[in-house]
């Protein structure tokens, strides 16, 4: 049962990969507000993971935030590396998530202060199954392809990821957008979303 579970997991992820890859083309009207979407994950986590300390640091200054984006997509990134990063805390339960803007950009940051990696890791960690310990990865239920999956969301949506770590101090992972400004595809990508529910 266990062994059917992995499998039915494990190609649903190679379902997303093969999605991800056109997101560009078959999402370009989405638009996501990323304040609400990142909050909205982010609380999700706090009820789940009571164990956990969670923090949420935002320049929100309550005017919406927009990325061409389609939010499922955005979320799934966010599930991805929050999920990762409890999986790989040991003995500090505290996870950090920022989110900060520049002009054009906008950044969000997801730290945690686990068991960290190393360089080696942080140039494969991205790859399609590359596991940092593969028997503990096992253990936690990963197939090593979240990174791979969050890796093509991201960039479908012209966006960057990174991270930045240090082995047994825990990692940062940073995710970049480019700030949706066209207040005409805004209201256009709007109606459409409301057309939809109708």
């Amino acid at each position: 049962v266990q062994e059917i579970s992995r499998m039915k997991t494990l190609i649903q992820e190679m379902l997303d990969l093969s999605r991800a890859e056109n997101v560009d083309i078959d999402y370009k009207d989405e638009i996501t507000e990323i304040y609400s979407t990142t909050e909205q994950v982010f609380n999700n986590f706090k009820i789940i993971h009571e164990d956990f300390d969670f923090y949420l640091d935002s320049d929100d200054d309550g005017e919406s935030l927009y990325i061409q984006a389609f939010r499922n997509h955005i979320e799934q990134v966010l599930i991805i590396l929050l999920d990762n990063a409890v999986k790989y805390s040991r003995d500090r339960k505290e996870i950090h998530v920022s989110i900060s803007k520049s002009f054009t950009k906008v950044e969000i940051a997801i730290q945690d202060f686990g068991e960290g990696m190393t360089d080696e890791d942080k140039e494969k960690v991205f790859g399609r199954f590359y596991r940092i310990d593969k028997a503990r990865s096992r253990d936690k239920g990963g197939n090593g392809l979240g990174l791979s999956i969050a890796k093509q969301l991201v960039e479908g949506y012209k966006g960057a990821i990174r991270v930045e770590s240090v082995i047994n101090h825990g990692s940062i992972f940073y995710i970049e957008f480019p700030i949706l400004n066209d207040t005409r595809q805004i209201y256009k990508s709007k109606q459409i979303a409301e057309r939809k529910k109708l």
